[in-house]
């Protein structure tokens, strides 16, 4: 009779897993709630409270690549989501984790790191959206978007505003969205 041995898990993957499966929790639970419901923005939310958590457990775990493998285990998970479409999500999961890992790896484990992390992964939401719909759409999108616009000001009768200006309104929310979030996750020692 053969004997079997184990390698034990390394001790990070379980504390991805740890984190990883919270992350994902949250992204079923409250996406699919946000989502039916049509919440405006439900992307932003959930992607300031992935940075929030994210940032917060590395301030207790301070492995390196702890992001990035809970990141693979968070869209894993959300791939048995009882949810239509679950691949645009999956990815934006992971771009999220690896933009933060990237910031921290770069400017390292720090509150500038921290930062610079959330403040590109919850922009990065915003960036998906844009290439999903391109990708849906193609280059016909850019007229609907543009006719959106115009649709858009005359409603809010904010006819003077560029759409540059607009644009770069809505990543000033979103960059201050994902900098609040690592703000909120380094004061969770």
């Amino acid at each position: 009779m053969e004997t079997i041995i184990y390698k034990p898990i390394k001790s990070i993957w379980l504390k991805a897993s740890v984190l990883g499966s919270i992350w994902a929790s949250i992204e079923i639970i409250l996406g699919s709630f946000l989502h039916n419901l049509k919440i405006p923005l439900s992307g932003m939310i959930l992607s300031f409270i992935g940075v929030y958590i994210l940032i917060a457990f590395l301030q207790v775990w301070k492995d390196n690549g702890l992001i990035w493998r809970a990141g693979i285990i968070c869209a894993l998970m959300k791939s048995i989501s009882p949810s239509a479409l679950i691949l645009g999500p999956m990815i934006g999961i992971f771009t999220e984790a690896i933009l933060i890992e990237l910031f921290i790896f770069v400017f390292g484990k720090n509150l500038i790191g921290y930062l610079i992390g959330g403040a590109f992964a919850v922009l990065s939401t915003i960036l998906h959206k844009l290439a999903s719909l391109l990708i849906l759409y193609g280059f016909d999108f850019i007229k609907i978007l543009s006719d959106l616009y115009l649709f858009a000001v005359k409603q809010i009768d904010l006819q003077h505003v560029s759409p540059a200006f607009l644009i770069g309104i809505i990543a000033v929310i979103y960059t201050i969205t994902g900098i609040t979030g690592a703000i909120a996750g380094t004061q969770q020692d």
